[in-house]
């Protein structure tokens, strides 16, 4: 599969620089790009945001870090459509961030990391769209969208047919790419 960017943990970084392998471009860590904008070919720009590694054991993200997202979320807003946030936190966390209510949340999380997978949930008072795959991996999470989130007021996703979502399976027909497979070795 070809990926324009993703979100790479300081970890898988340092096991694919000591594999001589590259990700591709647009694969960085949170700490080498934390905001990636990437304009859509109606000229409409959707900024990526990666959030930053939590500490090990944390269970929740610190209210400083709360705030310092949502005054780069805010910033992010004022040229971008849409501020998806990519996240390896995993779910406690994840969920712990969105109940908080920040005072400004991303239009769309993709987490990942331990925990359930989640195939769209409206979280901070339908602000933020909550999109997870299966931990045990064998599933994409696909979300398509049919309107910009609204933020005029205060749920960005008022209708309910904005935004879908899916858990495609990956089945015993996707091969498994040996050069990749050869990086777990």
């Amino acid at each position: 599969m070809k990926y324009d960017l993703g979100l790479l943990t300081e970890d898988e970084a340092k096991a694919l620089a000591r594999a001589e392998a590259s990700p591709g471009p647009g694969f960085k860590t949170a700490r080498e790009e934390p905001v990636t904008l990437v304009t859509t070919s109606g000229g409409d720009v959707v900024a990526f945001l990666r959030l930053p590694p939590l500490r090990a054991g944390q269970e929740s993200p610190p209210e400083d870090l709360v705030e310092k997202l949502s005054r780069t979320i805010r910033a992010e807003r004022k040229n971008a459509r849409l501020v998806v946030a990519l996240s390896d936190w995993g779910w406690t966390a994840e969920r712990e961030y969105l109940a908080q209510h920040a005072d400004a949340v991303p239009d769309i999380l993709l987490g990942s990391g331990w925990g359930s997978g989640v195939d769209g949930r409206l979280e901070s008072d339908m602000r933020c769209l909550w999109v997870r795959p299966y931990d045990r991996g064998r599933t994409l999470s696909e979300v398509r969208l049919f309107a910009w989130p609204d933020r005029s007021g205060k749920s960005a996703w008022k209708s309910k047919d904005a935004a879908t979502t899916a858990s495609l399976p990956l089945g015993d027909q996707y091969v498994d790419n040996p050069d990749v497979s050869a990086l777990f070795r």
